[in-house]
């Protein structure tokens, strides 16, 4: 029975034919030209046997030409030949059921694996298949049994990995669909699909920094991936990463141009608007409308973004047609009521935006738009007013903060109750149910996002800023959750603290297991436990050299609790100027030395 990796699927699923090399070996052992087996099973009937090996030869060399109705007709024939074995009746009801599902015949093909299963059970692949074909037809659970029979017959059956981490994805099942996933890239490490789907879990786990790194391995692999692409958009998109956001929904596009068309020429076209490129970005909500005609997001998208530009007019019409779509949207008559504020027609926009808050009365958006009506009323009380409920109601509205500090007005005291004690200023907060992010006063407009990988809550361990060639780099070490058998993770957001950004979120620790950190000038490297590795640019800042007697001397800071490998880990810039190279690798420890 044949067995290989395939692209059938959107998201790159494992699939029952292929032609991977990796699989060839597998192939060979259990190929449908049966072989020494087949001729020793029907040993004593020559002539029986000659005929069921050339049906069978024919058959297969039909189902590698995509002639699959051919290759049925050759098993038929194969099938109906006298004194055929179990185990060649077994083989080939198996490989005619792989020839009528790629016919789309599912349930015909799940009546040929479930007749090879009777004749034959302890087969694998025919499990695995059978599962596959349970996909196909919507039964997602009954399909990870199966996978499940046939990881327990062959544990290191990377497909079966694969697919059932599909399965599992599809219930929605996210952490065990990433378990599976995870299995999957270890026995499958140089396949794209396992990194797809765990990238893909990632997203839905809202681990975007994870997902990024996952999905670039994955199209590092297979550089036509258009299912990578699309999971990649997504995460940098969130990551507020727009302009790679809008290339790789662009790469998706070329390679896949009719699929998810609407939903990634919306991604693409809100990456653009975030970015504030104009005419990219209305001409894809263009491109929306005209797939979907009553798409009132894309209406309401393109209207923020015609507001932004100054074309009231257009982007009026737009929220009124949101407002056609969806009578009761206040989201629609707040930004309407903002656009008629900006064409200087604000007692019009005062309606609207009351009504907005009619219909939502703690609306944080519609209250600090009213605050800009009321200011452009020169009625500062109220603008004050409505600013401090704004914020009062979304701390991080920084709309509202700034309008307050401008105004020289009293910003509302964060009555948020924070994680834990703060660690060098930084504390957490949940920002909407089991989502928790970090910040600090001292970097306004830093959020870390505190990506968690296991069961807990975050909480922050250690605040280290680096000097020398890292100067301007900051890394937040925080509490990861625990994972059953694994222990406790720990994991670093690598923070820009000049350009106020998160770099990317790195994993430090998997219970015992420790991530290798490598220092260079401007990049730094991580291996994760599994052996994966990820590269993050640094963009450091330009320092004056210092003499080589002074850098020896300079350390992290010991209190962040990270350990460093080696000698020349501690003082990094004394090993660069031996080797030549400034680089430092951290084994168990991700603080860099200036």
């Amino acid at each position: 029975m044949s067995f290989g990796i395939d692209d059938r699927s959107s998201e790159g699923s494992l699939t029952i034919m292929g032609r991977c090399r990796a699989a060839k070996s597998r192939i060979r052992a259990k190929t449908i030209l049966l072989g020494v087996a087949l001729a020793t099973a029907v040993a004593g009937t020559a002539h029986a046997a000659d005929q069921i090996l050339l049906r069978a030869r024919e058959g297969a060399a039909a189902m590698l030409r995509g002639q699959y109705d051919r290759a049925v007709v050759l098993y038929d024939e194969a099938l109906n030949t006298p004194d055929v074995s179990k185990f060649v009746q077994a083989s080939i009801y198996s490989d005619r059921g792989v020839a009528k599902w790629r016919m789309k015949k599912t349930k015909e093909a799940i009546d040929d694996f479930n007749e090879s299963i009777q004749l034959a059970p302890d087969n694998a692949i025919v499990y695995n298949n059978r599962g596959n074909a349970l996909m196909d037809l919507g039964h997602p659970d009954e399909a990870i049994k199966d996978f499940d029979r046939a990881i327990a017959l062959e544990p290191a059956y990377g497909a079966a990995f694969n697919n059932r981490g599909n399965a599992y994805a599809s219930l929605q099942n996210y952490d065990a669909a990433f378990q599976s996933f995870r299995k999957a890239t270890a026995l499958l490490s140089r396949t794209a699909a396992p990194y797809n789907g765990r990238g893909r879990a990632h997203v839905e786990r809202e681990r975007y920094h994870a997902a990024v790194r996952d999905l670039s391995r994955a199209i590092k692999l297979d550089p036509k991936l258009a299912a990578a692409y699309r999971n990649r958009a997504a995460a940098n998109f969130a990551l507020g990463h727009y302009a790679e956001a809008a290339d790789d929904a662009t790469q998706a596009l070329d390679l896949e141009p009719e699929h998810d068309k609407a939903a990634l020429l919306m991604l693409r076209a809100r990456s653009y608007a975030a970015q504030n490129s104009f005419r990219e970005g209305v001409a894809d909500f263009d491109k929306v409308l005209d797939i979907e005609p009553e798409n009132a997001d894309a209406f309401m998208e393109r209207g923020e973004l015609l507001a932004q530009n100054k074309r009231n007019d257009a982007a009026i019409k737009d929220f009124n047609k949101v407002l056609e779509l969806q009578p009761k949207n206040a989201r629609a008559y707040a930004r309407r009521g903002e656009t008629k504020l900006y064409d200087r027609k604000a007692d019009e926009g005062y309606v609207d935006v009351n009504i907005a808050l009619i219909l939502k009365p703690d609306d944080p958006l519609a209250l600090r738009i009213r605050g800009d009506i009321f200011q452009a009323q020169k009625r500062t009380e109220n603008a004050i007013a409505d600013y401090q409920k704004a914020l009062t109601l979304d701390p991080f509205q920084e709309e509202s903060r700034a309008a307050l500090e401008r105004l020289r007005a009293p910003v509302p005291v964060d009555t948020r109750k924070p994680l834990g004690a703060a660690v060098a200023g930084w504390v957490i907060n949940e920002k909407a149910p089991g989502r928790y992010v970090a910040t600090n006063p001292d970097y306004r407009g830093v959020t870390v996002d505190m990506e968690m990988f296991g069961a807990g809550k975050p909480k922050i361990l250690a605040w280290d800023k680096l000097k020398g060639a890292q100067s301007g780099i900051g890394l937040l070490k925080y509490y990861a959750g625990t994972a059953k058998g694994e222990g406790a993770f720990e994991y670093v957001a690598v923070v820009d603290t000049k350009k106020r950004s998160v770099l990317s979120i790195e994993p430090e620790r998997w219970g015992d297991k420790s991530a290798t950190w490598t220092w260079q000038t401007a990049s730094l490297s991580v291996t994760d436990p599994d052996g994966n590795v990820s590269d993050v640019a640094l963009q450091p800042q330009r320092t004056q050299r210092a003499p080589v007697a002074r850098r020896a001397a300079t350390t992290a800071a010991a209190s962040s609790g990270l350990r460093n490998s080696s000698r020349s880990a501690r003082h990094p810039e004394n090993a660069a100027d031996a080797a030549g190279a400034e680089t430092t690798i951290l084994s168990g420890g991700c603080s860099a030395d200036g």
